[in-house]
Parts: structure tokens; sequence; C-alpha cells
């Protein structure tokens, strides 16, 4: 089963700002909290500044990039809290550990960089800086659950998710 939410609102291209035009969509396959397989239609958007031209996928918050699974089982995941997913083989659980251990760095790095750049206030002060780079994460958005949708939301709609696949 395929949802498709049709949108009136505008969009713009991340990179130049320029408006963009739907040009197709595809569907994506994700696992959700209970294991069950969604299949959600994706939106292709193509920058309508000849100079950029660029294509781009809409991805709904419940999605990470080059992810599977949605957000929240990998949030739930990383932060380790007695959440035992359905079906879910031990493998897959140290896949997206060791997944998230590689880039929690850049994640980290992209949301403090970004802070800079618009000057939003996302400061850490070094001398109670937490000793993790999750708890530093953390720090920023607070333990509450959705942190990591927030963040993969700044860091994708501002072009700073690192990336996982080679172009």
């Amino acid at each position: 089963m395929a949802f498709f939410v049709k949108s009136t609102e505008q969009s713009h291209c991340p990179i130049c700002q320029s408006p963009v035009k739907v040009i197709g969509s595809r569907h994506r396959s994700v696992i959700d909290l209970e294991g069950d397989h969604k299949t959600l239609v994706i939106r292709r958007l193509k920058c309508q500044n000849p100079r950029c031209a660029r294509i781009h996928h809409e991805l709904p918050d419940t999605v990470v990039p080059y992810r599977r699974h949605c957000v929240g089982t990998i949030e739930a995941i990383i932060d380790q809290n007695g959440f035992e997913p359905v079906e879910m083989d031990e493998s897959v659980i140290r896949r997206i550990r060791e997944w998230f251990e590689v880039r929690q760095v850049a994640i980290h790095g992209g949301l403090l960089g970004l802070a800079a750049l618009l000057g939003t206030g996302f400061a850490e002060e070094p001398s109670v800086r937490p000793k993790s780079v999750l708890e530093r994460i953390h720090a920023l958005f607070g333990e509450r659950p959705g942190w990591l949708s927030l963040a993969v939301r700044i860091l994708v709609n501002h072009c700073r998710w690192p990336h996982t696949r080679s172009a």
C-alpha cells in the first residue's frame, strides 16, 4: 500500500532556493517500529534554475537518508532505551549502531557548523561539554523522542547530511 500526500506549498531548491517542479515520484520502502514494511511515494523535484537544475527527493520526517528503518526505530536503538524491535536480528541492531557510531561526529559537527553559520545559538560551553558525542547531540535537542528526526531534517534541508552513498 502506497501513501502519497499532495502538497500545495511551493517547494524550493535546498541548494539555490529557486522554485522546484515536480517531475515524478518513486517508491521508497521503510520498516516501521513494529517491523512492518511500508511503501512511501517520494516526490522527485527538479530545480528550475538552469544554473543549478539539480534533482531532489522530498523525504518525510520518518525517513533517514539511505536507511531502511524508520527514524523512530533507529533512534530507539541508538539510545538503547530497552526497546526491543519486533523481528529484528541482533546483526541489524549492531549495523544500525555501527552506522551511527561512524556518522555521529559528522552529524554533531554539521549541526554546530550550521548553527554558527546561521547565528542561532547552538553554543556549547567547552568546560561543561558532555563526554560522548551522543550526549553532546542530546544536549542540543534534549533527550525527548524525536531528536534524530529533528537533526536529520535540519541537516538534510541545509544540504549538510553526511552522505553514505557515492554518486
